[in-house]
């Protein structure tokens, strides 16, 4: 058996974006030499009607069976197509706890999580998205709906505001080996001009940088440059020492998260540790 393969967790409620998040997780994968374990968790609000107890029952053990033919119809064409290995679990209850309880027991490296792009379910992702980022300490990639990754494509990789200590300690190196273009550095610093000014090389690759002045107009003009610059991954650093208030673990999704780009965002350390575990479809 294989060790030192990083655990990649996705988080799904199975809907139509399902293809677009399990492909970029499998490029995810593919790209650190990872395994995928797909968890999906329900309300059993969500299915039942009835006040009746035996009822409740049979109507949950249905969805388990239904739940789990689907997941294998969806997850093991994937798997066998890309060579990535695929496990999946599911379960019915209040959705934080079963996080919790699942993030304890597995101790996953990564978090895929979705983000979409209609108001009425972006709000219930944000939900998940802060919660996640409150209590796990890894690196969480959450995946925009219109531009997710390809597997075994190259990809263009930004950061913001990410600096070489941290992203070198968050971020899988192997990363970095897979983009095809320079790395584009993106920073907001107080008192600056914009500008931009060819860098030294970062992990062997070749960066280039922009400082912006922090105003409420970056933002606004970053859409731009990463869409000049090819950037499919945009790496975030979760804590900004310059301003007090960007310096909570929310901060920088709340503020990145309607660039409509996947978002990679920095862990507090590298979670990866030696395991025995082999994830194959069920």
């Amino acid at each position: 058996m294989k060790e030192n393969k990083y655990k990649v967790a996705l988080f799904s409620d199975l809907g139509d974006g399902m293809h677009n998040l399990l492909k970029s997780s499998v490029s995810l994968a593919k790209m650190v030499d990872g395994e995928i374990e797909v968890f999906n968790v329900r309300k059993p609000t969500d299915i039942i009607e009835k006040d009746n107890q035996l009822s409740a029952i049979r109507t949950i053990n249905r969805e388990y069976i239904l739940t789990d033919k689907r997941m294998k119809n969806i997850l093991s064409p994937i798997s066998k197509d890309y060579g990535v290995n695929i496990s999946y679990s599911s379960t019915f209850g209040n959705v934080k706890t079963e996080i919790e309880r699942y993030l304890a027991k597995n101790n996953p490296d990564i978090i895929v999580l979705g983000r979409r792009k209609t108001r009425i379910f972006s709000r219930i992702d944000d939900r998940i998205a802060n919660y996640v980022l409150t209590i796990f300490k890894g690196s969480v990639m959450i995946v925009s709906e219109e531009n997710g990754l390809e597997p075994d494509m190259k990809i263009g990789i930004g950061t913001l505001n990410c600096s070489k200590e941290s992203s070198s300690s968050s971020f899988p190196e192997a990363l970095f080996a897979y983009t095809d273009s320079p790395l584009t550095s993106f920073n907001i610093v107080d008192g600056s001009h914009t500008k931009q000014q060819q860098s030294q090389q970062f992990l062997g690759q070749k960066t280039v940088e922009y400082v912006f002045d922090y105003n409420e107009n970056t933002l606004k003009k970053l859409p731009t440059y990463l869409s000049k610059s090819n950037i499919n991954l945009l790496f975030v650093e979760r804590k900004k020492k310059e301003k007090e208030s960007t310096s909570s673990p929310l901060a920088m999704y709340d503020k990145v998260k309607e660039l409509g780009i996947t978002l990679m965002i920095a862990g507090e350390k590298r979670l990866h540790l030696k395991y025995q575990n082999i994830l194959k479809i069920a």
